[in-house]
């Protein structure tokens, strides 16, 4: 990519992704407007896929997937118990990667990554890698001060995986309070520097809180979202701004512009499809513009 603008970041994480897989997030962002910069949590990568990445000035950073069997955390976190209480939060932070899920665990990662070098940037697209794919620029949008979540068209209690991971994270009164509200999805969040790097302290905490190995990345975004929302918050319904979460649309109901791309009930093109590929039909549409 050349003429970079190097005060936007696209931040997301790769694990076992062959390159096939990686394609289309790299190859539509590569024909899209955007020219800041990309990094990628990577793990368990062969050569062939980082060699694309590469190709295309992408940075990655490797992980280790540890991911610990559930006796092996439970007692791998014993040792906190016996830490003075200023240094257990520090270690939990630590221990975290070791057996939380990757989806969890990737949001370490990426406010580690942000506390190093977010500096370089004015905003940040926290971002899915195996389900996106780019029409535009993901920031060619009137970027808000604050933070931009992007809500689906389904409620928290109609989704059984949402109602449940709502549930096993904060408990029957908190999904109860949480059941009618609309599903912020945590596969994309754009914003500031500083209010990414907010939002994840915010996440970090609470995943450290629960301690949770299975997968409640999308039930803490919901949580903070509507339970403890910060100061400068945009919640974008689907076809009313920049991306488009899909897993509920009606590809019947979608509209297309002359060069096949899907626009908002205003007209203008959408700048990032998430899910697409839950619609197979469509997706070999999409897909099709590629080559």
């Amino acid at each position: 990519m050349s003429a970079r603008d190097s005060k936007k970041l696209i931040l997301g994480l790769m694990s076992e992704m062959t390159l096939e897989q990686a394609k289309p997030f790299f190859l539509s962002l590569e024909k899209s407007a955007y020219r800041g910069d990309v990094c990628m949590i990577v793990s368990n990568l062969d050569a062939v896929t980082l060699d694309f990445l590469r190709a295309r000035q992408v940075q990655t950073v490797p992980f280790q997937k540890a991911f610990l069997k559930r006796f092996s955390s439970g007692a791998a976190r014993i040792p906190r118990f016996f830490l003075p209480r200023e240094m257990r939060a520090r270690f939990d932070r630590q221990l975290a990667p070791a057996y939380m899920h990757p989806h969890c665990a990737r949001h370490f990662f990426y406010e580690s990554y942000l506390q190093e070098c977010g500096g370089n940037y004015s905003h940040v697209m926290l971002t899915d890698t195996r389900d996106v794919l780019f029409q535009d620029d993901p920031f060619a949008f009137e970027l808000p001060d604050g933070l931009s979540v992007f809500l689906e068209d389904w409620s928290v209690g109609s989704s059984s995986h949402n109602a449940s991971a709502v549930t096993r994270a904060f408990g029957r009164k908190v999904f109860q309070e949480l059941s009618d509200r609309p599903i912020a999805c945590a596969g994309t969040t754009i914003g500031t520097t500083k209010a990414i790097l907010e939002h994840l302290a915010r996440a970090t905490r609470i995943f450290c809180e629960k301690g949770e190995r299975k997968t409640i990345d999308q039930a803490v975004h919901i949580f903070l979202v509507h339970q403890e929302p910060p100061a400068k918050l945009h919640c974008f319904e689907n076809f009313s701004g920049p991306v488009l979460t899909m897993s509920s649309i009606d590809p019947a109901a979608l509209k297309f512009n002359d060069r096949g791309q899907i626009i908002n009930a205003d007209g203008h093109v959408i700048n990032t499809l998430h899910q697409y590929d839950r619609h197979p039909e469509l997706a070999q549409r999409l897909l099709k513009t590629l080559t």
